[in-house]
């Protein structure tokens, strides 16, 4: 029995981002197919109980644990979760390369993710495993209830969910929100809350900030399907949390960008975030549409268990 230890640079799970809940996912569809995936920790196994592990980022702090498996033998494949929204320094750019080094595999989930990743690094003698990316079966579901409209008694509502820090840029969205006549709901762990704060304090009345919904809870969904549009407008790409608003049929207001076309195309409105004005006329115009700008065919996303079947088939053939 091929066994799979999942790890990630230490304080990864202080704050419940699309990142960490990635890895969570992907434990869950690895049991699923058969094999045995522990997440690195307390109850995990010895790690020379393992064949393999997938290591999720490549952020600073990760060294112990990529040499710990390196030095016991796994067979290392690497998740990166690289997008530089800033060119990186020279020494950056040493740092991850000698991190790079151990990995046999790379993971990519988008070309334009491995696209941006050949532009700094080289993947030469690197095994590729291109999966989709990974989707609850939650958000494929139909007939959604209102709850999450009811339980804090709004009309109609545009929202934002996910973690609050500057690279995230919700302060455009706060805003662009103060000039429109419609409540914007931020839902989201804080990262950074000298930033958190300045949105807050740039908000108006119209501008909600509530805590994180928990993820694929009936209140999470309802709060996606049942909103006038879905906002992220972050500097990097927006990732999978506008799939899975995107497969409940929702509208989306989007950061433009090379991962947003090739994932998502002209099922969202795509604008700079940089430019305020760009924003706010999409967002009236969003807004002024009564449907979904189009029905995104569910066949173009599989769910996550389906998603892993490259992967698992590397880890089988080891």
């Amino acid at each position: 029995m091929n066994r799979v230890l999942l790890t990630t640079f230490p304080g990864a799970f202080m704050h419940d981002g699309g990142g960490e809940r990635e890895i969570h996912l992907l434990n869950e569809a690895l049991n699923r197919s058969g094999m045995i995936s522990d997440i690195y920790g307390p109850s995990s196994r010895s790690i020379n109980a393992y064949q393999s592990a997938i290591h999720f980022s490549m952020a600073g702090g990760s060294e112990h644990v990529i040499t710990s498996a390196a030095e016991n033998g796994l067979r290392l494949i690497l998740w990166p979760n690289l997008w530089f929204v800033e060119s990186p320094s020279p020494e950056s750019i040493q740092q991850l390369k000698f991190l790079l080094g151990y990995f046999h595999a790379v993971v990519f989930r988008s070309k334009a993710e491995e696209d941006h990743f050949r532009h700094y690094l080289d993947l030469e003698g690197k095994d590729i495993i291109r999966v989709s990316p990974l989707i609850s079966p939650k958000f494929f579901r139909k007939d959604v209830t209102d709850v999450f409209r009811e339980s804090y008694g709004l009309d109609s509502y545009a929202i934002w969910t996910g973690i609050i820090e500057p690279q995230k840029n919700q302060l455009a969205a706060v805003r662009v929100f103060n000039e429109l006549e419609m409540d914007l709901i931020i839902s989201g762990g804080v990262r950074d809350q000298s930033y958190a704060d300045e949105c807050k304090r740039q908000a108006g009345s119209n501008i909600k900030f509530i805590p994180a919904i928990p993820f694929g809870s009936e209140q999470h969904l309802s709060a996606l399907a049942h909103s006038k549009m879905v906002v992220e407008l972050p500097f990097d790409f927006p990732g999978t949390s506008a799939i899975e608003s995107a497969a409940l049929g929702t509208k989306l207001l989007l950061s433009k960008s090379d991962w947003t076309e090739e994932m998502l195309g002209p099922y969202c409105t795509q604008v700079d975030p940089f430019n305020d004005n760009e924003i706010q006329n999409a967002a009236v115009h969003l807004l002024q549409q009564h449907k979904t700008q189009h029905a995104l065919p569910q066949n173009n996303f599989v769910n996550m268990f389906d998603a892993i079947s490259p992967l698992v088939h590397y880890l089988q053939s080891m």
